[in-house]
């Protein structure tokens, strides 16, 4: 673990890394967790738990049986998350799968001595395998959590609904939707948080599909000349979601406005974006992570729930200030008010960053996660939190 001036810690793992959730916390502290991807060796699961007070990050480690391609943590029980995991079989073929896990952590600490990380503390825990969905010869490749009870995979043709039990580890395929061009494969899947409707990527098209019909709610056909990477749907904002792309490009998009292109258009990253992330509790910023080993803090206020607010307005109740000092404040609020564009870069990586993620718990934490196996935890900048808070 490491400190810098901007406040951050570094974690260190000895395995190629590719994924990274956020889990739900039942005690106000962040937690992520990681899911390393060697070909032939053992991989583990890593729970980093983020001490705010000590600023400083522990990690529980436990053993999983194959390569992890993305992980997938549970929306009510901070102990259950999917793994999307590769294994080859009898040394040829190579077989994708979704398994449902529940972590039983240990209760002994080690202590140890590490170069890079100091003195840290580490416990280990057990993996107890819940269900895997029954996928046939698919190549799963995201799980998305709906409840607790339905999930939807997105494989490489088709996306399928799936009711769980957990108790009796059992799944169920309910329904799929098969990709509407058969030359592209999905390549990432949202859920739409304000309706029943799952939203993918495949080649260079986004489109939307009702859970309950089965039937398409928008389409954006090629929508850009580069191939889409990943998407994230406004947590706010009913009808706004963000992808990003092999031309380094982060764009928005309105889903009602299907052939009037981007409503933005962000150029701060030179390579592929493989990761866009919006803060659940500001949908102003979003995160954004690429191949140029870059992570991106973007502004994008003048198209957010932000805009609904009049920075500096004079609406305040005359009883409480003059009109002199409401005059100053609105001038103080017009100065300080947060503006569109990059708000910070973040080049703390030497690899691929192929994933970030915002905390659960605390808007102003976030974690990003490079192939080498680094995971940096960072802050928003206490600027632009203030301009944020003050106005």
């Amino acid at each position: 673990m490491e400190a810098t001036e901007h406040r951050s810690c570094a974690y260190g793992l000895r395995h190629q890394t590719r994924c990274l959730a956020a889990i739900k916390s039942n005690d106000g502290k962040s937690r992520f967790i990681i899911g390393t991807q060697e070909l032939l060796k053992p991989n583990e699961i890593h729970l980093l738990t983020f001490d705010e007070d000590m600023f400083e990050i522990s990690a529980t480690t436990f053993s999983h049986p194959h390569e992890i391609w993305d992980i997938s943590a549970s929306k009510e029980d901070p102990d259950l998350f999917f793994t999307c995991h590769r294994q080859v079989i009898d040394g040829k073929k190579s077989q994708s799968t979704a398994s449902l896990w529940r972590m039983k952590q240990g209760h002994k600490g080690e202590e140890y001595f590490d170069l890079e990380r100091m003195h840290q503390h580490q416990s280990r825990g057990e993996l107890e395998l819940v269900l895997t969905l029954d996928v046939g010869d698919g190549t799963t490749k995201k799980v998305i959590w709906q409840d607790s009870t339905e999930v939807i995979s997105v494989e490489d043709s088709r996306i399928c609904i799936w009711d769980i039990d957990i108790k009796q580890g059992t799944a169920k395929r309910t329904g799929s939707i098969a990709i509407p061009d058969p030359n592209f494969k999905f390549s990432s899947a949202v859920m739409n948080p304000h309706a029943q409707e799952v939203v993918a990527v495949y080649g260079r098209s986004i489109q939307g599909w009702n859970l309950s019909s089965l039937k398409p709610t928008f389409t954006i056909q090629d929508s850009q000349s580069a191939l889409i990477r990943c998407l994230d749907y406004n947590p706010n904002k009913p009808f706004q979601i963000a992808t990003g792309g092999d031309d380094g490009k982060v764009r928005i998009w309105d889903v009602r406005e299907t052939t009037t292109g981007p409503i933005m258009t962000i150029q701060d990253h030179t390579h592929w974006v493989w990761s866009v992330a919006y803060n659940k509790f500001h949908d102003q910023l979003v995160l954004t992570s690429s191949s140029d080993c870059q992570v991106n803090l973007q502004s994008i206020v003048s198209i957010s729930t932000g805009a609904d607010y009049k920075y500096g307005d004079d609406d305040r109740n005359e009883d409480d200030h003059s009109q002199g000092e409401e005059e100053d404040l609105a001038e103080i609020g017009q100065q300080d008010a947060p503006t569109d564009g990059l708000v910070h870069a973040f080049d703390q990586h030497e690899d691929s960053v192929y994933q970030v993620a915002w905390s659960s718990v605390d808007p102003w934490i976030f974690m990003s996660l490079s192939y080498d196996g680094r995971a940096v935890m960072n802050q928003v900048p206490s600027e632009e939190k203030f301009k944020i808070i003050m106005n």
